[in-house]
């Protein structure tokens, strides 16, 4: 390659720096060609998060999450001690019915899991589920039946996937 100018042939690797060398900005001894696909920042493939819309960075994958998790401190007070007050209830109930309560738990666990919702206004985080589940275990220590513990056990399961967002 000759320099249009001088008419002097010009070696690429000396005296010129190679703009295709691009690093990761967290690591920044590894060359990458990556971009987070929200900031547009380099990332490696260790700092590459797979989304269904591309590759992100942990930062915005963090920022992104920040915005579900909508709960407050004082909503896991709330979601256990409902839970726990609806498991005795629910227990106590449950005494009469026997072996149908196997058909009756879940609609019990959807019933709690949507009285604790809209007792912290529908908020959302990441650890309300297994608050509630807990509280409900501890529930079913306190009332000690073997049915009560299987209508935990039954009802638990709606609860948790109710409060965690998955809809059946």
């Amino acid at each position: 390659m000759t320099d249009p100018i001088s008419n002097n042939f010009i070696n690429p690797s000396v005296g010129e720096s190679d703009t295709s060398l691009q690093y990761c900005v967290k690591h920044s001894g590894r060359e990458t060609n990556l971009r987070c696909n929200r900031c547009n920042d380099l990332i490696c493939s260790e700092c590459a998060n797979k989304t269904p819309v591309g590759y992100r960075c942990h930062l915005c994958i963090k920022s992104q999450q920040s915005i579900f998790e909508t709960a407050f401190w004082y909503d896991y007070f709330i979601v256990g001690l409902l839970s726990f007050v609806l498991t005795i209830l629910a227990m106590w109930i449950m005494k009469g019915v026997g072996w149908l309560m196997l058909f009756v738990a879940p609609v019990f666990g959807g019933i709690m899991s949507d009285i604790i919702g809209r007792s912290i206004k529908r908020r959302r985080g990441k650890n309300l589920s297994f608050v509630a589940v807990g509280f409900m275990g501890l529930a079913s220590i306190v009332g000690w039946d073997l049915w009560g513990l299987i209508f935990v056990i039954i009802s638990a399961n709606t609860v948790y996937s109710r409060l965690k967002g998955i809809n059946i």
